[in-house]
């Protein structure tokens, strides 16, 4: 999936094929799913909320798993691909494999869900998701460094993250 549009609510019914009703009707389990999903903390407030989910919820986005372990080793070769499917081709929606789908998308919306690669000033970039909610995949992507397992990521993933 280029971007991923996440919901708010209740979790699709799908997810009701496999887990118990209770299961699926609990408040956590929606938000729960799509962070473990991404690969984000399940990190609470002191709300009770997750605020990666709030982050990514009711909006189209690159998944952040994607942002880390793709786009950081091959961010010129991504921004050259987006840049031509947002450029050469007039679309509405976007079908994705995750998530909701089809996804109400014009090319500048997908554009905007990669700004990170594209805009130089840091402030411009949309700061919702904390820099904590980042450690996980910069663990995994030391761990690929460490050993040898992929390409060096070349480009700060976490670019414009908060440090709430």
């Amino acid at each position: 999936d280029a971007v991923v549009y996440v919901p708010s609510g209740d979790a699709p019914d799908i997810y009701k094929t496999y887990f118990d009703a209770d299961t699926v009707k609990d408040a956590t389990f929606w938000p729960k799913t799509v962070l473990q999903s991404v690969f984000l903390p399940l990190r609470q407030d002191n709300m009770g909320n997750y605020p990666g989910y709030d982050a990514l919820k009711d909006r189209l986005v690159r998944a952040p798993i994607l942002r880390a372990l793709v786009d950081a080793r091959a961010p010129d070769e991504v921004r050259n691909w987006i840049e031509e499917q947002t450029t050469n081709w007039d679309f509405d929606r976007v079908i994705t494999s995750h998530f909701a789908s089809p996804i109400q998308a014009s090319p500048a919306d997908v554009r905007a869900a990669f700004d990170y690669l594209f805009e130089d000033d840091v402030s411009k970039l949309d700061s919702s998701l904390s820099c904590r909610d980042w450690e996980l995949l910069d663990s995994i992507n030391q761990f690929v460094a460490q050993t040898n397992a992929g390409a060096p990521a070349v480009f700060d993933f976490t670019r414009g993250c908060n440090n709430k």
